[in-house]
């Protein structure tokens, strides 16, 4: 499996962008966004679809494209005009933020707009920023059965959630709402790997454990909800309201056979923290409760507790000191797409 070191996968994938004719703005921020993923572990979410937005790189800058079709002082609505999502979420947050900051709360909702990617890069901009950021999606593809269902109804509908800390990155809980995301399936595809019983099931009820029949099954199979057989019904419940907020207000519609816009519409919400109560006592009230649940007794064979966030932030300190692995067939499909379009490709471990 090829080693590669951040800084060289981030030019060689921005340079791809670049020669299929895509904005500088374009190519940086979603080259930046899939090798990010790669180093802080959500490998699902970074350069095995970087291929996937080759042709999109191509009509102008996405900024460009995008519209605001309804805003008051507090909230709007964009329509993305099938700008890459990337970038669409990225300017959306960006005015979600400035509509925070002078009037305490922005929300922003985004439809009609490329994949997005991880929605765990967004809330951090506004925790960054002294505020709470939330993300919600009703959006990643229809695979997840209903609780006491067994066919393919809701996507996973991610929500993500960042608050400041008083020191170093923000706490950033990034999650879907099914069992399993569909890149990680895709990712035990390229790797050859089975997929561990209570991730998918067929129209019996019976588990399944080829990851091909995510793709080759479409019909018979389905992602359980988060909480599987017994608590389902909690993963199955808050999927259902996620879509009925972000498809709701976004304008994409909410999950159907055909939803109204496409689906997969993204509300973002920004809350600017000083205006309840001052920054500094906040961060320090997020220290104490780390520093109390990480207080609690450990099951054998762990060594740390992690609140949300850490996982990545060890897997960011990992990779960038030892480079981001990445399975053969992904990194044969890129460097073929760069031959192809005149880039040429860097030595790899």
């Amino acid at each position: 499996m090829p080693i590669v070191n951040h800084t060289v996968l981030r030019n060689f994938i921005y340079d791809i962008y670049r020669a299929a004719d895509g904005a500088d703005e374009d190519a940086r921020i979603v080259s930046n966004h899939v090798v990010d993923s790669n180093l802080v572990g959500h490998d699902s979410h970074g350069v095995i679809n970087a291929l996937n937005y080759v042709s999109a790189m191509k009509g102008g800058p996405s900024a460009d494209r995008m519209e605001i079709i309804r805003e008051n002082a507090t909230s709007a609505v964009i329509d993305g005009h099938r700008a890459l999502g990337m970038v669409a979420a990225t300017k959306a947050m960006e005015l979600t933020i400035q509509k925070a900051e002078v009037n305490t709360i922005g929300a922003v909702g985004l439809h009609q707009c490329g994949h997005a990617g991880r929605m765990g890069e967004y809330p951090p901009m506004a925790a960054r920023a002294g505020m709470i950021g939330i993300v919600l999606l009703n959006g990643g593809g229809r695979f997840m059965h209903p609780f006491g269902g067994t066919s393919r109804r809701l996507p996973p509908n991610p929500v993500a959630i960042s608050v400041p800390r008083r020191e170093g990155e923000p706490l950033l809980l990034d999650m879907t709402l099914s069992v399993i995301a569909g890149g990680k399936m895709l990712v035990k595809v390229a790797r050859g790997e089975e997929m561990p019983e209570g991730w998918m099931i067929d129209s019996d009820g019976i588990p399944v454990t080829d990851p091909n029949d995510f793709l080759n099954r479409t019909d018979d199979t389905a992602v359980m909800p988060l909480g599987g057989f017994q608590f389902g019904h909690k993963g199955f419940g808050l999927g259902f309201m996620v879509d009925a907020i972000a498809g709701g207000l976004s304008w994409a519609g909410c999950t159907r056979s055909e939803p109204t816009r496409g689906g997969s519409g993204i509300v973002m919400i920004a809350i600017k923290i000083d205006e309840f109560i001052d920054l500094d006592v906040y961060v320090q009230e997020i220290e104490y409760m780390i520093e109390w649940v990480k207080s609690s007794a450990r099951l054998p064979g762990i060594d740390e507790i992690y609140v949300p966030g850490e996982f990545e932030e060890r897997n960011l300190e990992t990779r960038s000191r030892e480079g981001i692995p990445i399975e053969e067939p992904t990194w044969d499909a890129i460097v073929e797409k760069a031959k192809e379009l005149g880039v040429d490709a860097p030595q790899v471990l």
